[in-house]
């Protein structure tokens, strides 16, 4: 006998809700709204899934964030198998000049110029450095880069989990935390609540917890790996 699915749209789960609630669907459309505001808090204070997407890298050494990208991760490159991280550098230029009808970066005015970074080796070198920098510039929605000139970057990032041209899907694992959110929420619209908002609150808080415990739990094997991955033969200073 085959077990219920892990994933459900989205529509399904506010459907339930009026269902085992004893709700009219009148006020539906008001129910998913709040439920697409819960999936998108949940995602990106909550939730630590991240979107994966390749990025070209041009002559102008700046990257256009996606549409739907509400949070940054990371900035990525592969090495020896395993993901290297860009590091911040908020003082990266980020200003660009326009030729004409062309934007570009120029170096007179220091657009694009590659930073000299501390040494790396002998007596004076500083721990801590990597070739590989960004800034983020949230209005212009652009990630200027330092280090990189051609070639694909990795950007890691929260979206807001809202599909529109598709349906959108949630876990299993959030639903409980959809309708307790959708409890809370209509203390606000619904006549006769406003005494229980601080209550149901309160409820929204806890099964957002349990959703945080359970995900960021270890098994017997992840405890056991780690403290042997600290442990060494010889003593540690």
């Amino acid at each position: 006998m085959a077990d219920t699915n892990a994933l459900r749209t989205i529509e399904s789960v506010v459907t339930d809700f009026l269902l085992g609630y004893k709700k009219t669907t009148e006020d539906y459309i008001i129910y998913l709204k709040h439920a697409c505001d819960a999936v998108r808090e949940f995602n990106l204070y909550h939730g630590g899934e991240f979107k994966m997407e390749k990025m070209t890298v041009d002559s102008n050494k700046f990257l256009e964030m996606p549409d739907d990208m509400i949070g940054f991760n990371d900035l990525l490159i592969p090495f020896n198998g395993e993901w290297w991280s860009f590091s911040e550098r908020r003082k990266i230029v980020n200003t660009t000049t326009f030729t004409g009808l062309v934007e570009g970066r120029d170096d007179e005015s220091g657009e694009g110029v590659e930073i000299k970074h501390s040494l790396t080796y002998g007596y004076g070198a500083h721990g801590g450095v990597n070739n590989y920098n960004y800034m983020i510039d949230w209005r212009a929605r652009r990630i200027f880069l330092d280090g990189i000139d051609s070639g694909t970057v990795v950007l890691r990032y929260v979206s807001s989990g809202i599909n529109l041209t598709a349906d959108t899907y949630v876990s299993e694992l959030i639903v409980p935390v959809i309708q307790s959110y959708l409890l809370w929420k209509e203390t606000y619209f619904v006549k006769g609540l406003e005494r229980e908002r601080l209550l149901r609150e309160k409820d929204y808080d806890k099964e957002v917890l349990k959703v945080r415990n359970f995900t960021n739990s270890m098994t017997y094997d992840q405890l056991r790996d780690l403290i042997l991955s600290s442990t060494t033969p010889t003593p540690r200073r």
